[in-house]
């Protein structure tokens, strides 16, 4: 009984160890995410509702953010229901230009 446990004991220990990984560098950080936060064009769209201010806010936003492609054509695709009658070719084409 007592070398069973022991191998047991032996076994566990063995497989422990090849799953511990001991490095002396330290952990690399974290690559820089996109400044880009949608939920904030959102929240533009919804909650400016003088059309001039809001094409205005939604230019200056797509001046400042840089996304990814695939979070540009979420805003393509929903421009139409959050930007509204400011909807135009310069905030089309600003999509278009940032996209790239």
């Amino acid at each position: 009984m007592r070398r069973t446990l022991l191998f047991l004991a032996l076994v566990t220990v063995s497989i422990a160890q090849d799953k511990l990984i001991l490095n002396a560098q330290p952990p690399k950080p974290a690559p820089k995410q996109s400044s880009c936060a949608v939920q904030e064009l959102y929240v533009i769209a919804w909650s400016t509702h003088d059309p001039i201010e809001r094409h205005k806010a939604m230019l200056a936003w797509l001046d400042k953010s840089k996304c990814s492609v695939d979070d540009y054509t979420l805003i393509w695709n929903n421009l139409p229901e959050w930007a509204g009658t400011s909807d135009s070719p310069a905030l089309r084409g600003k999509i278009m230009e940032k996209a790239k």
